[in-house]
């Protein structure tokens, strides 16, 4: 089975920085490199001609779709590939890449896993960027330019892969993601102006609010994207789900646990396999203590979130990343409170060895003790066989010395001082213990440790 000649087409303009990273993971799959220029001042163009990729020049127009149209215009292959200088073709897909070009589809979904400014993969979108070339395939809009509209006019055939693309954009200074920002908010104002029922365009002015801090602000521009008429409207269900979720991840930060649910709920309806909505409406029942029904749709988010990562296909556009024991943890919670200890235990197990989760576990645990939740000191116990650390023996110490049970306070504060002997705390405490338990002699030993420390509160 040969591959179908592939062109790369892509619009750049000053992108020394990214642009080689970009060539460099196309090089063996595209058949040929074309490269539309908007006016480059830096190495841009030297670094294309490296990749011997045909280059051509356009003047900016304030318009994606024109300079993305003029790409796809010079183009000799049966299929194109899309790809900005900021993003990259991730390795290995050169198999898969061959099978769905020989398929009889029109245009392929890829994965965009978008990097936050910590490089840790934060959002995925999905995005039609392989896509035949046929004269009807065009880009439309002034930013954040489709294809999808003109193949669904035309009846054209789309389906999802599992092909992946990263995109390091976002994790750029903030100095650069305003200019960014600043740039795009202008072109979308004008494309409203243009079409006022441009659904999404008022989508992605929303989201710029929201990314630049005006949040609220940004929640009524998506409110406006969604309450377009269907029938006008230019969003699909997948990206309607993903607004539902970005406006219910507002009313639970605002606390506003119910109406945060409703929103999730639509969204789930939309597009079942999707990790966010099933995610927040457990967070939004757990407030409510609901802690049964939570517990439900952690279960499902855990379950699509690994489905999602062996490859299968989002029903959303836009979908959160969260850690696998981020749900385990929050599962752990759930089973706590519902007094299944054997379930709980399961996903405590999963958490434990993650230092953040771990110190998250027994900061619950001890707030559970303090509301008087007689089995979070035995879960305390157990852990501190599973993963003995300097924490939770000071902790059940703690415990212990409240308790007046000072032979166990006095064992755990021994235990604590094996892991940390410089702590004046630990040791000032399991003095003060053995003088309650009347044992002078080994008080003493304990606290004359002092007199060689300087600059101790305990002495």
């Amino acid at each position: 089975m040969n591959k179908p000649k592939l062109s790369l087409c892509m619009i750049v303009k000053n992108e020394e920085k990214f642009l080689p990273g970009c060539l460099e993971s196309v090089k063996n799959i595209a058949d040929e490199i074309i490269i539309v220029d908007t006016g480059s001042t830096d190495k841009t163009i030297e670094i294309a001609r490296r990749y011997n990729a045909k280059i051509f020049h356009l003047d900016w127009k304030n318009d994606f779709s024109i300079a993305r149209n003029e790409s796809i215009k010079h183009s000799t292959g049966e299929w194109i590939l899309v790809l900005d200088a900021d993003e990259r073709l991730n390795p290995n897909q050169e198999t898969k890449l061959k099978k769905y070009l020989n398929s009889n589809f029109d245009a392929l979904y890829v994965k965009v896993i978008n990097l936050g400014k910590d490089g840790k993969p934060d959002v995925i979108n999905e995005y039609p960027r392989l896509f035949r070339k046929k004269d009807w395939i065009k880009f439309e809009g002034r930013i954040h330019e489709q294809i999808t509209p003109s193949i669904l006019r035309n009846c054209g055939k789309i389906a999802k892969t599992d092909i992946t693309i990263t995109h390091l954009g976002y994790a750029q200074s903030d100095e650069i993601m305003s200019k960014k920002y600043e740039r795009n908010l202008n072109l979308l104002l004008e494309e409203i102006k243009e079409n006022p029922d441009n659904a999404y365009a008022y989508y992605h002015i929303g989201i710029i609010k929201i990314l630049t801090g005006e949040k609220e602000n940004g929640i009524e521009w998506l409110k406006k994207a969604i309450s377009i008429q269907k029938e006008k409207s230019n969003l699909g269900d997948s990206l309607l789900a993903s607004i539902y979720n970005i406006i219910g991840k507002y009313e639970l930060q605002n606390e506003r646990y119910q109406e945060a649910i409703d929103y999730f709920v639509k969204s789930s309806k939309l597009a079942p396999t999707q990790l966010t909505s099933y995610y927040l409406s457990g967070i939004a029942h757990a407030k409510l203590s609901n802690f049964h029904i939570a517990k439900n749709f952690f279960e499902i988010a855990l379950k699509n979130l690994k489905a999602i990562s062996n490859g299968k296909s989002l029903d959303v556009s836009l979908e959160n990343m969260v850690e696998e024991n981020e749900i385990h943890f929050k599962l752990m919670i759930c089973y706590f409170k519902l007094g299944n200890y054997q379930r709980m235990k399961e996903h405590l197990l999963k958490v434990i060895h993650d230092e953040i989760l771990y110190k998250a576990t027994i900061d619950f645990l001890v707030e559970e003790y303090k509301l008087g939740v007689g089995n979070a000191i035995n879960v305390l116990k157990e852990i501190s066989t599973i993963k003995p650390s300097f924490e939770i023996f000071k902790i059940l110490s703690g415990i212990y010395q409240i308790n007046g049970e000072l032979e166990d306070a006095v064992k755990n504060l021994e235990i604590a001082l094996n892991f940390k002997d410089d702590d004046d705390e630990i040791r000032y405490n399991l003095g003060m213990c053995l003088v309650g338990l009347r044992r002078f002699d080994e008080a003493i030993r304990v606290l004359s440790d002092f007199k060689v420390r300087e600059n101790s509160k305990f002495f």
